[in-house]
């Protein structure tokens, strides 16, 4: 072995060609010790002043609503937000942000999240001048495509509403409570099919997947004209609801990380990037198979020479709304009809069950009324509307579980917007509204958080001199559930009535028990929810006037 020293001399013996010497610095040419602290200190001087600029950012930042408090992080980073919005609890996350920073807090540099019912009508109501945030771009199928959720242009907006809007109110359906009934009737020949108990045999199901089987079916049939087939098969066909549950978290991630759909707005203007991140009518995965299922049969309806059917496709064809714009349309549908209506329909019938004075009187309600002939079967909604009890529960039910929880933040105005205390927020900040906190609002009573129909009923007032004008201000609060102004749903009409369709139908045979009432569900909150695992044992009413249970 050779030491370093031995080997030096070899290394004088190389001889290198003459190009490839290096050059002796002349001694007059070497740095100085005042160059090299020179440059320090330049180097120093730059990173203090990146520094500065960064803290003069952040301290910008945070004094921009200085006067909203909120989550720590919520001032520097809208990171909080998507960590919140990514939890499968952001709606109780942000019930808990408003309780604890007040009905107008920050959850992002720029950003407040409102729970306040008469902020969040001022802010939505027609003629409003607050605009659709970047928020909507997230809910584009397509990133150069807009739709009925998504469009921001007020002007673009309205007209497409006016064009879409003869589908969902029923006035180019003619057949649509029929078409309910249809769907109601073979919902419930299935249970009594497959899982109905009887003495010595205890059959239990999860009735969350089954209900949500029941609105895809309701929603394709008044689409189509024809269901998709997913009550009859018991199954998740096509993994339609897979795709939704898939999809929709990615999604809360682009609605607050705008960047990310800036960068997908322009790869989709790419030719040889569009194919990979738009989806399309032809894949097979994802959301292209739920557009798939509209595009075939927009097709089929483009080849056919007859007039158009009377189902909700064939009015938004006769509207003028090209094939695409079509299948976009309903794929929205499908989608957000569908699940919401399903969410509407399970945190109500759970609501019901746990509460035994509720689900005693409820049925005492409906069984009266069948006796007396006030509704005939299957129940017509203009009958169902006639029954008091049911439509407090209906209301009570939406009002403790709203089905949609995004923020659908819109911008304010250049000049901004004086609150009531004297607090101002500023011109281009962003407001989200808080479904779940406006619905917890103190013009509810003291027991907000609690499922109680009766706060419904007009003779709970007759001893409150000002009982009228509370109820009508808790029935302004409780309408923002479905939005408010030009962005009410469409599909108000159509939830409304499988609710009250569906929980007569329901209630009028059946005793409905949950199998685990400690853990009822599995629920899990994305802007719209995820839920499962809600076992419950049924058993037919053995007299047609009291529930055998409670």
């Amino acid at each position: 072995m050779y030491s370093l020293s031995q080997l030096a001399p070899s290394w004088e013996a190389i001889k290198l060609p003459r190009c490839w010497k290096l050059p002796r610095i002349p001694t007059n040419m070497a740095p100085s010790p005042l160059h090299i602290n020179t440059t320090f200190a330049l180097t120093v001087l730059l990173a203090l002043l990146a520094l500065l600029l960064a803290a003069r950012k952040l301290v910008t930042a945070h004094c921009h609503l200085r006067d909203f408090p909120g989550p720590f992080w919520a001032a520097y980073t809208r990171l909080w937000l998507c960590r919140t919005l990514a939890s499968g609890d952001s709606a109780q996350l942000l019930v808990g942000v408003n309780k604890t920073h007040g009905a107008v807090a920050r959850v992002g540099p720029n950003h407040l999240v409102t729970s306040d019912p008469d902020l969040t009508r001022q802010v939505l109501a027609v003629g409003s001048r607050w605009r659709r945030g970047p928020w909507f771009d997230s809910i584009r199928i397509d990133p150069r495509v807009s739709n009925i959720v998504s469009e921001r242009d007020p002007a673009a907006h309205n007209a497409l509403r006016r064009r879409i809007a003869p589908g969902y109110a029923g006035r180019d359906v003619p057949g649509l409570e029929d078409a309910v009934d249809e769907r109601i009737a073979a919902f419930i020949a299935r249970i009594d099919e497959r899982w109905v108990s009887e003495a010595g045999r205890t059959r239990s199901f999860d009735i969350a997947r089954r209900l949500q089987f029941f609105t895809i079916d309701t929603i394709t049939q008044l689409c189509f004209g024809k269901p998709m087939g997913f009550v009859e098969s018991d199954s998740d066909k096509h993994n339609f609801i897979a795709t939704i549950e898939m999809q929709v978290p990615i999604v809360q991630h682009f609605s607050v990380l705008l960047a990310l759909s800036t960068l997908l707005k322009w790869a989709s203007a790419v030719p040889l990037l569009r194919g990979l991140v738009v989806p399309s009518a032809a894949d097979k995965t994802g959301i292209g198979i739920i557009m798939g299922l509209s595009r075939q049969e927009i097709d089929g309806r483009m080849s056919e020479t007859e007039k158009p059917k009377p189902d909700m496709l064939g009015s938004f064809l006769k509207r003028g709304l090209s094939p695409d714009q079509a299948e976009m349309e309903i794929s929205i549908t499908l989608v957000a009809g569908s699940d919401t209506t399903a969410t509407a329909l399970r945190a109500t019938l759970l609501s019901i069950i746990s509460t035994p004075t509720v689900y005693q009187r409820l049925v005492r309600e409906i069984a009266t009324a069948e006796v007396d002939g006030r509704i005939s079967s299957p129940v017509q909604n203009a009958e169902a509307q006639q029954l008091p009890y049911l439509q407090a529960v209906i209301r009570e039910g939406l009002r403790r579980h709203p089905p949609i929880t995004q923020l659908r933040e819109r911008e304010a105005p250049p000049e901004g917007l004086q609150l009531p205390d004297g607090r101002r927020i500023p011109g281009g900040t962003f407001v989200g509204f808080n479904a779940w906190g406006t619905q917890l609002d103190p013009v509810f009573g003291a027991d907000a958080h609690v499922f109680r129909p009766e706060r419904w009923l007009p003779e709970s007032y007759e001893d409150d001199e000002g009982g009228a004008r509370r109820l009508a201000a808790m029935a302004r609060a409780q309408e923002l559930v479905f939005g408010h102004g030009m962005t009410r749903c469409l599909g108000i009409s159509i939830a409304m009535m499988n609710l009250s369709k569906m929980l007569v139908e329901l209630f009028r045979r059946y005793d409905i028990q949950t199998i685990n009432s400690q853990k009822p569900w599995t629920s899990l909150c994305y802007g719209i929810f995820f839920q499962k695992d809600f076992f419950v044992r049924i058993t037919r009413r053995a007299s047609a006037n009291m529930p055998s249970s409670g």
